[in-house]
Order: C-alpha cells, then sequence, then structure tokens
C-alpha cells in the first residue's frame, strides 16, 4: 500500500512538473480583472491589474475528480488554458444539489482545444448546494454561493476571461509582455486591413491551424471573406483598444468589434487565437465572435468616428477654400452626388468652370457638426456660411453622407438647403 502512495505521489508530481505554469504580472495590456483557477491548491484567485497587480479575494473552489488538463469526455478533468465566461444560468434550470443556483457556462473546447482534438462540453463555473470539498467535479469548478453571489457583480458575460491552471505564480510589478505588445500591434493591423478588403489580410492566418479550429478549408475561408469583399461597397471595423492572455502554448487577444457596412451593422466581442509559426512569427489559428449588444461600445464607435469624420470635412473646406481641384476631388467617391451633379467628374468639372471663371471663394465658415448614423455610412450636418471675392454669399444648412473607403473618408452625396 505504501508503495502504491508513493507511485501516484510521483506520477502527480511528474504531472505538475510538465503542466502550464502561468506568471501573472501588472501587463498593460492584460484586462483590468483576472480570474484564475489554481487547481492544485483548489483556490478560485480575483485580480486586478491597474498597475501594480493586486489580489483582491481568494475563494475555495474544487475542480474536476481527476488531474491533469482535460483531454476528452468523461475524463473527470478540468481543462487549463484561457476560457471565457458566456452564459449566465440561474434558478430552476439548475438541479440544487449539484449546481447551486446560479452558473457561467464556458467556451470549452476553445479554438486551440479543437486543433489538439480535445473533446467534452458543458464545463461550467457554478455554485453548489451541499459542502463544497475539494477535487469533487466531473471537470467543473464549483464554490459555496455567496462566492458565486459575489462574483456575479464583477464579470461581464462574453468578456471576462478565466484563466485555469494546475500552477500559478504572480507578482506585483508591471511586466510588459514583449510578444503581448506584438499581438496588441498586429490585432490592430488585423481590423485595419480587414476594412480595406486587402489581400494582406488573410496572411494574418495559419493556413495549416486556422481550418483544423474553424471547420472550414483555408481556401474556402479565403474564397467567402473576398466575396464579401466584394460585395459590400465599404467596410467599417472598429475595435477596441486590446487585451492580451498568454495561455499553454498560444495568445489570446480579444476586444468589443462594430462591423459597418451597407445592410450589415453587427456590434460584437471578438476572439483572436494566436500561436507561433514556423518561422517564429504569430499566426492566428482561431477566432470567435460572440453578439454583444452594447451601448457604451456604439456610443464610443460614433464618438470615434465623429471626432474623425469632423477633421475631415475641415480638410475638405480648407481644400475647396484653397480653390485646389485635385485636392477637392480627393474627397469624393467615384460615383458622389452632389446636389444635382452626378459623379466625380461632373462635380470636378463644375468647380472647375465656376473657379476659372474668377468666382472664388473667399470664406467658407461652418457651424457645428451633428454626426449620425445612417443606412447609407455616416451623415455629418452643419450650418454652412459662404462667400465668394466676387460678392456673392449664401448662408444654409449642409449634409453630408460620408463612407470608408480603404482607410479613407470620402463624401458619397452632398446637398444644401438655403436657409431664407
Amino acid at each position: 500500500m505504501r508503495a502504491y502512495l508513493v507511485l501516484i505521489f510521483f506520477i502527480l508530481s511528474l504531472t505538475q512538473a510538465h503542466a502550464w505554469s502561468p506568471h501573472l504580472s501588472g501587463d498593460a495590456h492584460a484586462p483590468e480583472t483576472l480570474l484564475v483557477v489554481d487547481k492544485t491548491n483548489q483556490n478560485f484567485l480575483i485580480f486586478s491589474n491597474k498597475s501594480p497587480l493586486r489580489q483582491e479575494s481568494l475563494w475555495q473552489c474544487t475542480t474536476g475528480q481527476a488531474h491533469g488538463d482535460k483531454l476528452v469526455e468523461g475524463d473527470l478533468k478540468t481543462p487549463e488554458g484561457i476560457y471565457f465566461l458566456e452564459r449566465r444560468i440561474t434558478g430552476n434550470h439548475l438541479p440544487f444539489d449539484l449546481y447551486g443556483e446560479l452558473a457561467f457556462t464556458l467556451n470549452y473546447p476553445n479554438p486551440v482545444d479543437r486543433i489538439h482534438n480535445k473533446t467534452g462540453h458543458s464545463i461550467w463555473i457554478h455554485g453548489r448546494g451541499k459542502e463544497v470539498v475539494p477535487f469533487d467535479t466531473e471537470g467543473c469548478v464549483a464554490m459555496e454561493m455567496e462566492y458565486m453571489l459575489a462574483l456575479e457583480e464583477m464579470v461581464t458575460l462574453r468578456k471576462t476571461p478565466v484563466i485555469i491552471t494546475s500552477n500559478l505564480t504572480w507578482e506585483a510589478s508591471e511586466t510588459a509582455s514583449p510578444d503581448s505588445f506584438k499581438i496588441t500591434e498586429k490585432s490592430l493591423r488585423w481590423a485595419s486591413d480587414w476594412q480595406s478588403g486587402a489581400d494582406r489580410y488573410f496572411e494574418y492566418y495559419d493556413p495549416v491551424l486556422f481550418p483544423k479550429s474553424s471547420g472550414q478549408g483555408f481556401e474556402a475561408f479565403k474564397a467567402r471573406k473576398k466575396r464579401l469583399f466584394n460585395h459590400y461597397s465599404w467596410m467599417d471595423v472598429y475595435i477596441e483598444h486590446p487585451k492580451v492572455l498568454e495561455g499553454p502554448g498560444y495568445w489570446v487577444s480579444y476586444f468589443g468589434q462594430v462591423f459597418n457596412s451597407p445592410g450589415l451593422y453587427s456590434v460584437g466581442v471578438k476572439r483572436l487565437y494566436w500561436k507561433r509559426n514556423e518561422s517564429g512569427g504569430l499566426s492566428i489559428v482561431g477566432e470567435e465572435w460572440r453578439p454583444y449588444p452594447n451601448g457604451y461600445l456604439e456610443e464610443k464607435y460614433l464618438a470615434d468616428r465623429a471626432h474623425d469624420l469632423k477633421q475631415v470635412v475641415m480638410r475638405w473646406r480648407d481644400a475647396w477654400l484653397a480653390a485646389d481641384v485635385g485636392e477637392y476631388a480627393e474627397f469624393y467617391y467615384r460615383n458622389a452626388v452632389q446636389n444635382d451633379l452626378r459623379g466625380i467628374r461632373a462635380i470636378v468639372d463644375h468647380k472647375k468652370d465656376i473657379w476659372g471663371r474668377g468666382l472664388l471663394p473667399e470664406s467658407i465658415d461652418l457651424g457645428e457638426m451633428k454626426v449620425s448614423r445612417s443606412p447609407s455610412g455616416f451623415q455629418v450636418e452643419f450650418n454652412q456660411a459662404y462667400s465668394s471675392v466676387s460678392g456673392y454669399s449664401d448662408y444654409g444648412l449642409k449634409t453630408l453622407v460620408m463612407v470608408p473607403i480603404g482607410n479613407d473618408w470620402l463624401i458619397l452625396s452632398e446637398s444644401w438647403r438655403e436657409f431664407r
């Protein structure tokens, strides 16, 4: 019996020695709230990442009856890696003895798990209607109901990450990871290249591993995306500043995302899963999108776009005032409409005719701009006072509809109504 116990201890020690052992620090690219499950010590920890990193709470929890990372359905193990709280389940939907009165589902298996052919489902963080004892679940993470109710006040579904590990170390000081910085920058460029519909968008993806996580061939993925690029006359991709976490052999960047195009407007959370490729670079091997109707994100999107559009309109006004035909024309979409004029050529010829006859602008004063989203793009309205060197003047309401083409903003339509 003694020899048997020594053998079990040796096996557990060997398993833990090769287990994923994250080291947490005050990384500027990490989320402000970090949830951590320490399987070895059966602890649930909550950290605030506000420079320095600080442990806010430590609660007792229980995890799977079997030790090690989850590999297959029914192995009674709790998975290890980076996961996210997805849905909230309460009350009568739960057997009280096993789940208490509250549960949060996790996104196991995540895209990297699927690459490694891990199976299983219904891994939750939930309460207990009975005593919480160590290593007592079929793979979930369970805690006393008082902790679950406290946790409920701290989390944002689809955005709050959970680190599940067998071994954990941490330090309060801020230590920015070079890889986190690279992935942050690559995520921002990924969004920009998506918006422009550039072929380099596909270079972010691993052509071998991405199909394994997404369930579709890489060429089929490219063909579908290119059809969408060609279908939409414009696309606007807006993302929050990414948060980045390192998992066992992979990284996750995630952020709120707005996609805006003719006929399609969506708000959600995007997660990109990154791994090192054969050349040592970082490639996307999986992605997840979850709908996330959030007034704050939409308000921030509109405010940021309004700021950008107002600057573009002021540059447009300067080009008009300078009577610079070439620069003025660059602000218009090729099929733009300006009152009764249709197409950029007609608009430019009209201005050339006016300015060629010496009817040059002397002053153009714009009032407060109001920016709103419309099915055609963004609408910018303002009062406009115009006067020319010949003594002509008018005052009225100018309305511009503007759309993103690549990484530029162009005028799709322009109308003016005189105030009398």
